[in-house]
């Protein structure tokens, strides 16, 4: 019997990424986001930019699936049988929001006495040991008040700084159309209050483009809505206005933009019009910068996130736990095409790479006495994400006190060598990344053996990484041929290239996105990926955002905490009892509202982070916004047969800096000064930034697949 509150169609994938490029809205010029997990890693004929040189946009491609009676999607809707209108309500209110100092849920105690610390993404320490905790915000734009510190009468101009809601809707009938919006947006018919103050007029702003696919030819995609990015713009009211701060830039806009995607369906034979707009059916769209590696997917990503932030406990087993933990390795060793420090020695890879020339890789997936000492070692190289206080180096500010030493020698660098949400705060061991608590739990079980082989890994016998990598993509693309699956390995696809960590506030989305509160839905649909085995590679969740309804956003789409945001109004929120739970009813510009501006500020100034130490250098989003790159120079050099051994393996040892075409400044953490040359260049030459990409090499002594940018 069909359960009355369960849909009979769903949106999918549940949650999409559109990437910024400036190449042309067309379905023919753009990389559209990977529908199945891992499928393109290896793919060595992906081109990344348009036959002009322009950066491909990544568009998100959505469809209909028709769900069983308990709410589960079960087969791809054909156009030919409905009429199909789809509606997008997007909005950027970075403008209007706060500025970034650091992640304000740091500070929060995630006992909720019924699962206590129900948050297995965060470490309890960073509440009971005050290891980072979060900094209050004020307003960004402060200078525009708010309604109530101003004379009655005076219109509130604040609201002017939300670009939207913009509305769209597209059918066979018209099939394309832009989301333009207004940057400032007039709230009473067409005059700006804060344009007429600036002596400037409204800005037009391109958020994105929505296309209704129509093509016979092709019924796996007619009748799906593709989303364009925006054009990767960003500008200030005023022209004199630099971009000075990693994040907060008053007067400044840009085209990010987030929102919800909805549906009408209606019969062709007759029959019932059904909309598909509540939060358990519609999807959500989010905008982001371009992703530069896409091949190279986070060693964290959000896909952990949202499984830590489900308050069920994880049911793991034996059979399972191999499959949570060599992914990670092999996304950690694929970090050498983009991370000069996860390249070189001390790193993950030289040793992976010492196990593999030994003939020993087998003891990553093997529990026997000989291959114990092995993992009990590698176990030891990860960082506690509880963040027991380790003597590790301070990552310095301008704060820092010429001091030499506390007395105590420093231990070697954890892995991995990234840097984490604590940042602000020199000295403090969440200045490093960790990966998450769950995770590293189940790396302890398996550094203790505590782990059963699978029969078809053992019959695979991967020898190296890379064989690894193929063998997991595998298990992946199998399963999306099972229709149940494929629309949840959707969902899947997008959140798996997605940052995890460290988040200040990250690349695409940031803290919010860890908690239980975000999601209406988030639930174990599959157990296993592709085997048998529970929880096999995660297994497979249907995950909602917790989107507002019409009535409720139309109460809460402006609201805010004042001219501060505390750790406390985040405390507060998470009780759905609580007034503050307002925080928590997504509405349109909710999801990006908290990230940098202009987008570029962030992408540019976050790269490597300078220590005293000559090495590792830290690093922060390297999968998405690489720092040390296999240049396509010295690429074609290594493959000319003129050129000397020796200088082949120069050449492929020597890795440059990505951004050396942008005249970025190498620069790090946002306290140091001398950055702003790249913070300001990036505005103008994001789209001129080589883009890393799988290609061959024939070549003895050499991977057969190497990444270049």
């Amino acid at each position: 019997m069909k359960d009355p509150k369960k849909p009979s169609f769903r949106i999918y994938p549940s949650i999409g990424i559109a990437r910024m490029g400036n190449g042309p809205a067309t379905k023919e010029d753009v990389v559209f986001s990977p529908e199945v997990p891992w499928k393109n890693l290896f793919d060595t004929d992906f081109v990344p930019h348009t036959s002009d040189g322009a950066l491909k946009k990544q568009a998100q491609r959505f469809y209909i699936y028709k769900c069983d009676d308990q709410g589960n999607p079960i087969e791809k809707i054909n156009a030919r049988d409905y009429d199909i209108e789809w509606f997008v309500e997007v909005a950027n209110k970075k403008p209007f929001w706060y500025d970034f100092n650091n992640s304000l849920d740091l500070s929060v105690n995630m006992d909720d006495k019924v699962n206590h610390h129900n948050n297995k993404n965060l470490s309890i320490a960073f509440y009971e040991d005050r290891i980072a905790p979060g900094i209050s915000a004020s307003s960004r734009n402060p200078n525009i008040p708010s309604e109530g510190v101003q004379e009655r009468g005076i219109p509130n101009s604040r609201k002017e700084l939300v670009n939207g809601p913009n509305f769209g809707s597209v059918s066979l009938a018209n099939n394309r159309m832009e989301l333009e919006g207004l940057f400032p947006f007039p709230r009473v018919g067409t005059e700006s209050n804060i344009a007429n103050k600036m002596k400037t007029v409204p800005k037009t702003v391109k958020l994105g483009t929505i296309e209704y696919d129509k093509d016979d030819h092709k019924p796996e995609t007619n009748g799906s809505l593709i989303f364009y990015s925006g054009d990767g713009i960003s500008a200030s009211l005023n022209p004199s206005d630099l971009n000075t701060d990693f994040a907060d830039n008053s007067n400044w806009y840009d085209d990010i933009c987030d929102g919800r995607v909805t549906a009408k369906l209606t019969p062709k034979g007759g029959g019932e019009t059904i909309f598909l707009d509540g939060p358990e059916t519609a999807a959500w769209i989010a905008t982001a910068p371009p992703d530069y590696a896409p091949q190279i997917n986070p060693i964290s990503s959000l896909y952990d996130l949202v499984t830590g932030a489900d308050p069920k406990p994880l049911e793991t087993n034996e059979a399972s736990l191999l499959s949570m933990v060599l992914p990670l390795f092999f996304k950690f060793y694929q970090m050498q095409w983009v991370n000069l420090s996860d390249f070189l020695a001390p790193s993950f890879k030289e040793v992976i790479d010492k196990l593999t020339h030994n003939g020993n890789f087998d003891f990553l997936y093997t529990n026997s006495p000989e291959s114990q000492a092995t993992r009990e070692a590698i176990f030891t190289l990860f960082r506690n994400p509880r963040y027991n206080y380790i003597n590790e180096g301070i990552i310095p500010s301008k704060d820092v006190t010429s001091f030499d030493s506390l007395g105590i020698p420093p231990i070697p660098y954890k892995l991995p060598y990234y840097v984490g949400d604590g940042v602000n705060y020199p000295g403090s061991p969440a200045q490093w990344f960790a990966i998450p608590p769950f995770l590293y739990d189940q790396l302890e079980q398996w550094s203790k053996g505590n782990f059963t082989t699978p029969p078809e890994l053992t019959k695979f016998n991967p020898e190296d990484m890379v064989q690894l990598g193929e063998y997991y993509q595998n298990d992946f693309v199998n399963a999306a041929s099972d229709p149940k699956k494929a629309p949840l390995l959707m969902t899947r696809a997008v959140l798996e290239t997605l940052y995890g960590g460290g988040f200040h506030p990250g690349v695409e989305l940031t803290w919010p996105m860890r908690h239980a509160q975000m999601y209406c839905e988030n639930t174990l649909t599959f157990d296993s990926v592709n085997g048998t085995e529970k929880y096999d590679l995660y297994g497979l969740r249907e995950v909602r955002i917790n989107s507002a309804s019409k009535e409720v956003q139309d109460q809460v789409f402006f609201n805010d905490f004042g001219f501060l945001m505390t750790p406390e109004d985040v405390r507060k929120s998470m009780d759905a009892n609580n007034p503050e739970y307002w925080l928590w009813q997504i509405t349109p510009g909710d999801l990006t509202k908290w990230m940098g501006i202009p987008w570029q500020s962030d992408a540019g100034s976050c790269q490597a982070v300078w220590i005293d130490s000559h090495y590792p250098v830290p690093s922060w989003w390297a999968a998405n916004l690489p720092i040390d790159v296999l240049t396509n120079e010295s690429y074609q050099a290594i493959k000319n047969p003129d050129t000397l051994p020796d200088t082949k393996r120069n050449l492929y040892a020597s890795r440059q800096p990505w951004l050396q075409t942008t005249d970025a400044g190498y620069v790090g953490y946002h306290a140091e000064g001398g950055y702003l040359n790249g913070l300001i260049n990036m505005v103008y030459r994001w789209d001129q930034i080589g883009s890393v990409a799988a290609r061959k090499l024939d070549l003895k002594g050499y991977p057969k697949t190497v990444y270049v940018s």
